[in-house]
């Protein structure tokens, strides 16, 4: 069927249906990964790192990578979440944490500033975008026990319920086991990783 044989206001319609129905499809989508799940804080956690552009500040092992995503609240409507706060850290290349000191207690001051690396604070712009410039971190670990290439994420904001979750890059094509916070790196004219949307509970539902 010719479905361009209509008249100009049908062809509209036509493309308005269409338009609604991607629409309704992508609140669906937002709404089945509402609020973003939780997960560890992990045992490398630091507080208090700087607001940083670029968290690969001394050069660790790692492919560059440019990371951006959106953060948005979990109530209907899913609207963008300006001035949000996002510790970030993770693994280098190699799957090693700066500090790798798993027995830390999160203190800035225990540590010297060439040792704290791959982690810093991003903000969210007026739109609730963030980016940041770091390396596609490795995973660690072996068979059962292998951990996946992530990033751990400390995210707070004023009006909403502090969250601590994780991404996780997708390898090989293989499907994660969580959808939502999960992405491939995108490759051509540098590695990108479009974060999935983070979704965060308002302190008053």
């Amino acid at each position: 069927m010719n479905f361009f044989r209509k008249s100009n206001g049908g062809v509209v319609l036509f493309c308005a249906f269409f338009a609604a129905a991607f629409a309704a499809a992508g609140r669906a989508e937002a709404s089945a990964c509402a609020p973003t799940k939780s997960d560890d804080l992990g045992p490398y956690y630091v507080a208090d790192m700087p607001v940083l552009e670029d968290i690969n500040r001394f050069g660790r092992p790692g492919e560059p990578l440019e990371v951006s995503g959106v953060v948005r609240s979990a109530a209907e409507g899913h609207s963008p979440v300006a001035g949000a706060n996002l510790e970030v850290w993770h693994a280098d290349g190699e799957g090693k944490y700066h500090p790798g000191d798993i027995f830390t207690d999160g203190a800035r001051g225990d540590y010297d500033d060439k040792d704290l690396d791959l982690r810093g604070t991003v903000l969210t712009d007026k739109d609730g975008r963030y980016a940041y410039r770091t390396v596609v971190p490795g995973g660690y670990g072996f068979s059962l026990f292998r951990r996946p290439p992530h990033f751990h994420y400390r995210i707070s904001a004023p009006g909403f319920r502090m969250l601590v979750t994780q991404h996780y890059i997708i390898e090989g094509g293989r499907a994660s086991e969580d959808a939502c916070r999960s992405a491939e790196v995108e490759r051509g004219g540098g590695a990108k990783f479009a974060a999935p949307d983070i979704f965060i509970q308002p302190e008053k539902l």
